[in-house]
C-alpha cells in the first residue's frame, strides 16, 4: 500500500516540477471556454491517454502501423489547431468553407468550445496533450517505463500508472476549475476575456510548435535553474517495494554460482538468452538477432566508451575476436550509456576508432537491452554458445584467462595454460569520484552545490583526502559541471598512479595540470597532453590526466579548466 500512496504523491509533485511547462498554457486555458465542464474533459482525457500510452503505447504503434512519432505529431496538430480557434474564433467556419478533413475537425472544436458543457472539446484536447506530455521521471515512473518496455505489464503496474495519472491530474484540474473561476469572479478578467483567450491561442501554437523543435527540453533545463524539482521517492521501504517490481535475474552470481555447484561444471547451462532488443544504430554490422547467430559461440559485451573500467577490459576483448572470429565467434558491444553525450552515435563511433573495435557494436540508448538481461554493471559478459544458452557470466575487469578458456571449450579448443594475470598488490585507490550534483558525494564538506545555477565556490584548506574541492565560476548540473570562467579550477585529492577524467567542451581548450601546487613534471605526462603537459578538450571522452609511472602514493591535483569545458567523473588506477 505504501508504493500506491507514494505513486499518487510522485503525480502530484510532477506537477510542481518544470516538467509540467510544456502542457500549462493549455490547462490554464481550459477556464477560457464557455462550457464549465471544459477544465474536467481536458484533465480525464490527459489522464486517460497519458496512461493509457504509458502503458500500450508500442501496441497502438503496432496495431495502427504507424510510429510513435506520427501519433505525436498528430496531438501536437491537434494542440495547434485548438490555438488557432482561440486566437481566430471565426476560423474554424472559415476553413469549413474549404472543405479539407482538417478544418472540418477545426470547425467542430469551435462548436464543442460554445456548447454548455464544452467537455468533448476539452477530452480530445486533454487526450493529446496526454500524448505529449512527458512528466519527470522519479524512481517510480522510471520503473514503470523500464518494465513496460521490456514487456513486464502487470496488474499491479497498471494500478501503479493509474495511481500516478490520478496524482498528477489533481492538482491540474484545480488549476484549470481555478482558472475557470477566476474568469468569471475578477471582473477585470471577465472584461478582458476575449484577448486572454487569443493571448492562450497565441501560446498554444507557441507551445505546438515548441514541442515539434522539442524545445520543451531546452525549457525545463532553464526552468530547472530556478524552479527545485520536488522529490518524495527517495525513501528507502520505497526502493524495497520497487525492487519487489523488478523480476529476478536469472543471471546473478548468486544463481551462477549455484549452478556450477549443482552440475559439477565451470560452464552450466544458466538460461536462454534474451534476445537483443530496442537498438537505435548497430556500428561495424548490419542489424543482428541471437536467432540469426545460432550455431556460433557469442560474447555479449555491456559497456560504455568512458567508462574506465570498460576500457581496460577492450584490449582482451579485440584480441579475443581477432583470434577466434574465423572459427565462429562473435562478439557484439551493446553501448548501454551512463552520461547522456553518450547517446551520440558519432561520439560512439569515434570512441570504436580510437579503441581499434572492429566487432559490432550495438547502440542501447534506450537500455531496452540491458533490462531485458538485468543488467547492473559496466562492464558486464554474458557468453553464449551455439544453442544460444548463456553459459558463463561475469562482471567487472579481470578473470581474463578464464573467460578466453570458456570460449576456446565452447569453440572445441584446448584448454591455455599459464595464470590469470594479476596486480602486483591490490593497494588502495581514491574511488570512482562523479562532480554532477545527482551523485556527488565527494566535495569539501563546506562547499555546498547550487545545482543547475552558476555560482562562485570556494572552500578551506586543506583539501580532504579523497576529496574534490571547486574554485572560481562553476555551473552544477545533474550530470556534469561546467566551468564559466578561465580563472576556474577543479582541485581533488587522491591516492593512486593514474587519474582519468570525463570531459567534454564546446570548442577546443587546453587545461592546465598542477601537482602538489607545480606544473606537473614531464615525465608524469600523459598521451592526451601537448608538449606544454595541457590537455586539449576537444570532445566528450575520458581523458588521461596524470600517469606517475608506477610512484604510488597521494598528492594534490589541481586543474585549470577554462569556460565551456565539462568535468563529468574521475576515475583511477594503480598500474606501472
Amino acid at each position: 500500500m505504501i508504493l500506491y500512496l507514494f505513486t499518487f504523491l510522485a503525480g502530484i509533485a510532477t506537477v510542481l516540477s518544470p516538467c509540467v511547462l510544456p502542457v500549462l498554457p493549455a490547462i490554464l486555458s481550459a477556464g477560457l471556454g464557455r462550457g464549465r465542464y471544459r477544465p474536467l474533459g481536458i484533465i480525464i482525457g490527459l489522464m486517460v491517454s497519458f496512461a493509457l500510452f504509458t502503458l500500450a503505447l508500442t501496441f497502438f504503434v503496432h496495431l495502427l502501423g504507424i510510429s510513435a512519432n506520427a501519433l505525436r505529431y498528430l496531438a501536437m496538430a491537434i494542440i495547434a489547431l485548438f490555438g488557432l480557434v482561440m486566437l481566430f474564433p471565426a476560423l474554424g467556419d472559415r476553413f469549413a468553407l474549404a472543405a479539407s478533413s482538417i478544418a472540418t475537425l477545426g470547425a467542430q472544436v469551435q462548436s464543442h468550445a460554445s456548447q454548455q458543457t464544452g467537455f468533448k472539446s476539452g477530452l480530445l484536447l486533454g487526450a493529446a496533450l496526454g500524448l505529449v506530455w512527458t512528466p519527470c521521471a522519479g524512481p517510480i515512473l522510471a520503473v514503470i517505463t523500464t518494465l513496460v518496455a521490456t514487456q513486464n505489464v502487470t496488474t499491479e503496474i497498471i494500478l501503479l500508472t493509474l495511481a500516478y495519472s490520478l496524482g498528477s491530474g489533481i492538482p491540474l484540474f484545480l488549476i484549470a476549475y481555478g482558472g475557470n473561476k477566476a474568469l468569471t469572479a475578477i471582473p477585470f478578467l471577465a472584461r478582458h476575456s476575449e484577448g486572454i483567450k487569443r493571448f492562450f491561442g497565441a501560446l498554444m501554437i507557441l507551445t505546438a510548435i515548441g514541442l515539434f523543435f522539442h524545445f520543451e527540453v531546452y525549457l525545463q533545463q532553464i526552468a530547472v535553474k530556478y524552479i527545485p524539482t520536488l522529490q518524495i521517492e527517495n525513501n528507502p521501504d520505497v526502493r524495497r517495494e520497487l525492487d519487489k517490481l523488478r523480476p529476478a535475474s536469472p543471471f546473478s552470481e548468486e544463481t551462477v554460482t549455484a549452478l556450477k555447484k549443482v552440475h559439477g561444471s565451470e560452464l552450466p547451462r544458466i538460461a536462454p538468452a534474451p534476445e537483443i532488443a530496442g537498438i537505435e544504430k548497430w556500428i561495424n554490422s548490419e542489424s543482428l538477432t541471437l536467432t540469426q547467430l545460432r550455431g556460433k559461440v557469442v560474447l555479449i559485451d555491456f559497456w560504455t566508451y568512458s567508462c574506465i573500467n570498460c576500457i581496460r577490459t577492450l584490449p582482451y576483448l579485440t584480441s579475443w575476436y581477432d583470434r577466434y572470429k574465423d572459427k565462429g565467434f562473435v562478439i557484439i558491444g551493446v553501448h548501454t550509456p551512463e552520461f547522456e553525450f553518450e547517446k551520440d552515435s558519432d561520439n560512439v563511433v569515434n570512441a570504436t576508432e580510437r579503441f581499434h573495435i572492429h566487432y559490432p557494436v550495438a547502440l542501447d540508448n534506450t537500455y531496452q537491452t540491458w533490462q531485458v538481461y538485468h543488467n547492473l554493471y559496466w562492464p558486464a559478459h554474458y557468453l553464449i554458445d551455439q544453442e544460444g544458452i548463456i553459459r558463463q557470466v561475469h562482471f567487472g575487469e579481470g578473470g581474463y584467462l578464464g573467460t578466453e578458456n570458456a570460449i576456446r571449450n565452447l569453440l572445441g579448443l584446448s584448454q591455455m595454460e599459464g595464470k590469470e594475470p594479476e596486480r602486483e598488490i591490490a593497494r588502495p585507490i581514491t574511488h570512482e569520484t562523479y562532480l554532477g550534483a545527482s551523485r556527488a558525494k565527494d566535495y569539501q564538506s563546506d562547499i555546498h552545490l547550487k545545482p543547475n545555477e552558476v555560482a562562485f565556490y570556494g572552500y578551506l584548506l586543506p583539501l580532504g583526502n579523497d576529496r574534490a574541492g571547486l574554485k572560481g565560476q562553476w555551473l552544477v548540473e545533474s550530470e556534469k559541471i561546467t566551468s564559466q570562467s578561465d580563472a576556474s579550477e577543479l582541485d581533488l585529492n587522491f591516492i593512486a598512479t593514474r587519474v582519468y577524467l570525463v570531459m567534454d567542451s564546446v570548442a577546443p581548450h587546453a587545461v592546465a595540470v598542477f601537482l602538489d601546487g607545480v606544473p606537473l613534471p614531464k615525465k608524469y605526462y600523459t598521451a592526451d597532453m601537448n608538449a606544454n603537459g595541457e590537455i586539449l578538450v576537444s570532445e566528450a571522452r575520458k581523458y588521461d590526466v596524470i600517469n606517475l609511472k608506477g610512484e604510488y602514493g597521494r598528492h594534490v591535483l589541481s586543474l585549470q579548466i577554462p569556460k565551456g569545458v565539462s568535468a563529468y567523473a574521475f576515475t583511477f588506477g594503480d598500474e606501472p
